[in-house]
């Protein structure tokens, strides 16, 4: 039996190389954990092409809280027929937005004058929470 504290032998701590996998060296892949340079895109251009009325759009790097601001906004317009968004996967940082609205009314605009009202909320918001501040901190 060897000492109880004896130490390993440099025979012990060698790999044999020729027993040692080789790395796999892969292609490069599209590494879905950077974030995409696009804010948004439709999904299926050719689609939207045909019948400007409906509208699925991809937003990245958003959440529940503006698909849900958005969807908001849009369900209160008359000339909105549906409007509702989705999480794809909670780890996916994006949301997929649906608009359509009723025959004859670009939905892609649509969407963009409920942008337009969404920022001016929360413009708003944050003037008030500013004001609000330095109020208290005077």
């Amino acid at each position: 039996m060897g000492k109880k504290n004896e130490k390993p032998t440099e025979e012990k701590m060698e790999v044999d190389e020729e027993q040692a996998p080789e790395p796999e060296v892969k292609e490069e892949e599209e590494d879905l954990n950077v974030p995409t340079k696009k804010k948004m895109e439709i999904l299926d251009p050719k689609s939207f092409e045909q019948d400007p009325s409906n509208l699925t759009l991809i937003m990245y790097e958003e959440d529940h809280t503006i698909g849900n601001s958005i969807k908001h906004i849009l369900s209160r317009m008359d000339e909105v027929e549906f409007c509702g968004y989705n999480v794809p996967h909670p780890l996916e940082d994006k949301i997929l937005f649906r608009v359509q609205t009723r025959d004859g009314i670009n939905a892609l605009e649509v969407l963009m004058k409920a942008f337009e009202s969404v920022e001016k909320i929360f413009s708003t918001i944050r003037e008030k929470f500013e004001e609000s501040y330095e109020r208290s901190n005077s």
